[in-house]
């Protein structure tokens, strides 16, 4: 059909409904009443006649067009709330566009920046390298999804760079870079909740961990002189480790793992050991007990060891003055015998116990 011809069908239309209508106004009364009008010398009866028919169409043409205003109002709405509808769906698929647009870029960006860092962290140049770990904590921070990556990179660069080499002295300390690693990972704002350190088999002699070292483990490792004062280790690995001097002071370690290593001379005044495991550890010489003002000291109270497992651990020499012994396990009085008390030490309530192997 072409396109003229609805136009002109209306306009033809509408000029027959008003053509009829306005005969209808003119001619009606007597087309519907011709009984009872004179067609000549009308009277005011049919006047009235007239008036009221007449009155009446207009209404109903009035009630008509209203009801056609109405009508096409409506359907205007409706077309207005289709169009809306039509345009957030439109907005919303545009804004998520944007969104994946804005994420892809993102990633780009992070993908870039986390290459960047390799090449910082690969590099000889030792401030290089630190920088390097610094944009990996960076990336971590703003990127959940390559937090993992980050603390497995540090982790893998930490032992990469400290295993125990023959050639090397064992007592060597731990580079800038690698204590900056530790640093960053200790820190846990890198690190997840969950997250689980691997320190296999690293050679970390004056290293200072004062951090969330919640869970890590250290198996194996070198921990002379390592720094542990202040860090929280619940349930870490500590055990197989070779260590002297180590410091665990003002420490948090409930149920931490010590078991069959040797931390002589080692510190853990003011340490909190709550179900720690000392199976077969050496412990000569190190210090538990508590610091007091007479000596010339700063006062310092001694290790809490709530229910901790001393079975074969060797004491001699390590100071238990001022513990509260009356929970652990495995204590034998000849170990005990071996060890610097005093009138404040707590006996256990039993002696023995705990003995199960390794």
């Amino acid at each position: 059909m072409r396109a003229w011809v609805k136009p002109v069908s209306i306009g033809l239309a509408a000029a027959v409904i008003v053509l009829g209508y306005g005969l209808l106004l003119w001619k009606g009364p007597w087309w519907f009443d011709s009984s009872h009008l004179r067609q000549k010398n009308l009277q005011p009866a049919d006047g009235v006649v007239i008036t009221g028919f007449r009155t009446t169409l207009v209404a109903l043409g009035a009630g008509v067009i209203a009801g056609l205003g109405l009508y096409y109002t409506h359907r205007s709405h409706k077309h207005t709330e289709r169009l809306f509808e039509q345009s957030e769906k439109l907005f919303e698929h545009t804004r998520e566009k944007d969104r994946e647009q804005a994420q892809l870029t993102r990633e780009g960006q992070v993908t870039d920046r986390y290459v960047e860092a390799i090449k910082l962290l690969s590099s000889d140049n030792m401030t290089v390298r630190i920088g390097g770990i610094f944009s990996l904590e960076r990336i971590a921070k703003d990127s959940n999804d390559d937090r993992s990556t980050v603390v497995e990179l540090l982790t893998a660069h930490i032992r990469e760079n400290t295993r125990d080499d023959p050639r090397s002295p064992r007592d060597s300390h731990v580079t800038a870079d690698v204590q900056a690693a530790i640093t960053v990972l200790g820190r846990r704002s890198v690190a997840l909740s969950d997250a689980r350190l691997d320190f296999y088999h690293c050679g970390l002699t004056d290293a200072h961990l004062r951090g969330d070292f919640r869970d890590s483990m250290f198996y194996y490792s070198n921990l002379t002189g390592a720094g542990f004062s202040g860090a929280q280790l619940d349930g870490a690995g500590l055990s197989f480790c070779t260590a002297e001097r180590a410091a665990f002071t003002r420490c948090t370690a409930r149920g931490a793992n010590f078991v069959n290593a040797v931390y002589r001379k080692s510190w853990f005044l003011a340490a909190d050991l709550a179900n720690c495991d000392f199976y077969g550890c050496d412990l000569s010489e190190s210090d538990f007990g508590r610091r007091y003002a007479e000596d010339g000291n700063p006062p310092m109270p001694p290790a809490i060891l709530t229910n901790a497992r001393f079975t074969r651990a060797k004491l001699s020499g390590t100071n238990l003055r001022g513990v509260d012994l009356s929970t652990v396990r495995g204590l034998e009085q000849d170990q005990l015998a071996e060890a610097i008390t005093d009138e404040n030490t707590v006996l256990p309530l039993r002696w023995g116990g705990g003995e199960d192997e390794y």
